[in-house]
This record gives C-alpha cells, structure tokens and sequence, in this order.
C-alpha cells in the first residue's frame, strides 16, 4: 500500500471515530479530486490528506500551493453542481496532515484557507 492511501485509511478511521460521516473518499470530477469528503454536523468537509514521514515539519499546508488551492475550490465548485442535495451545507477545507509512524501523528487543521 502507498504512503498517500495509507494516509487517507487513517485519515478516514481518525474522521469516523470523531462521529464525523464520510461521504465520499478519492472523490473524481474530470482533472479533479477530492481525498475525502464527510459531513461534520450541518457543514461538508472537504480533506486533502498530506502523508508526510517522519523528517518533513508538520507545515503540511504550507504544501498545498496556491495552484492546488485553487484546483481544489474549483473540484468543490464541481460537487456542488454535480451533487445538489448538499448545496444547503456550507463547505469548508481542512488539512489533515499524517506522520506514518506508530502510532501515527496526526495534524488537524481547520478551515485551512479561510
């Protein structure tokens, strides 16, 4: 198994324990993606997942250009449109950044690019 499916597995456990509900995982739209998609009460989450080992910093979203940022409100655009059952929930983006040790680390951020 890859170290980025390896990071989305737990990403997904860590998500699920938290009674978060995951909606979708590698969700796929033309050149888009989405690593993982869940429902944290009345808001859609969108994850981009960073698997990360254990010698690069925790700045994970630091990682996430300014060209992927944009890549990834545009994938969000594109659920909405080809999903409109959640055009009622508020979006946002959180980081969830793994370090594949044992036990892993896990980074949580919030609303990264608000």
């Amino acid at each position: 198994m890859d170290k980025g499916t390896q990071g989305e597995n737990i990403a997904a456990t860590y998500l699920s324990q938290k009674g978060w509900t995951l909606l979708f995982r590698n969700w796929r739209y033309g050149i888009y993606e989405i690593d993982l998609i869940a429902r944290d009460g009345e808001e859609v989450v969108f994850v981009e997942v960073r698997a990360l080992s254990s010698a690069i910093p925790w700045e994970a979203e630091a990682t996430i250009t300014r060209r992927k940022q944009e890549r990834l409100r545009r994938a969000i655009a594109a659920f909405y449109q080809r999903h409109p059952e959640y055009e009622a929930y508020p979006g946002r983006i959180d980081v969830l950044a793994i370090r594949l040790t044992r036990p892993p680390e896990i980074y949580h951020l919030i609303d990264a690019f608000r």
